[in-house]
């Protein structure tokens, strides 16, 4: 556990000082440890089985999600089946995923579990049955399709 020590440095109040260590230095690990990494610079968090980078800024995750709108009828969207929100353009997803665990899907607020409510194979969302038209008034049935969930545990 940190402890908070007074810091001669600091021109206010107290700072928590975390342990520096080299890679071939740290502790076995225990649940909730936390080091700073002088060989990779980076903070790690052990996390009962690896040191985990907390901080490393290349390993920084950027979540995409796209829009689409039901019809009442279409149930694939992606490789150009269904349509986009403004429904100009036919649906395609603009990240392929590897599988539908990357993904998370919700229509109109409504998350969809997958294999479920839907499946994912080769570029396109196949859903049970056909999402609801877009009313246009309060975007109750938009689907958001959130992608690259995968890369949150790299």
């Amino acid at each position: 556990m940190g402890r908070y020590v007074k810091n001669p440095e600091a021109t206010q109040g107290q700072t928590l000082e975390i342990p520096s260590v080299t890679t071939a230095n740290r502790p076995s690990g225990k649940n909730g440890q936390i080091v700073f990494n002088t060989t990779t610079s980076t903070y790690q968090v052990y996390n009962g089985a690896v040191w985990y980078n907390i901080s490393d800024a290349s390993r920084e995750k950027t979540l995409t999600v796209d829009t689409f709108q039901g019809d009442g009828s279409t149930t694939v969207f992606g490789n150009g089946s269904g349509n986009t929100l403004d429904g100009s353009t036919a649906a395609n997803l603009s990240v392929e995923p590897t599988d539908a665990t990357d993904l998370q899907i919700f229509i109109g607020g409504v998350y969809q579990v997958p294999g479920t409510n839907y499946t994912y194979s080769g570029g396109a969302i196949t859903f049970g049955s056909a999402p609801p038209a877009n009313n246009g008034t309060d975007s109750a049935h938009i689907i958001a399709v959130i992608h690259n969930l995968h890369k949150l545990g790299e």
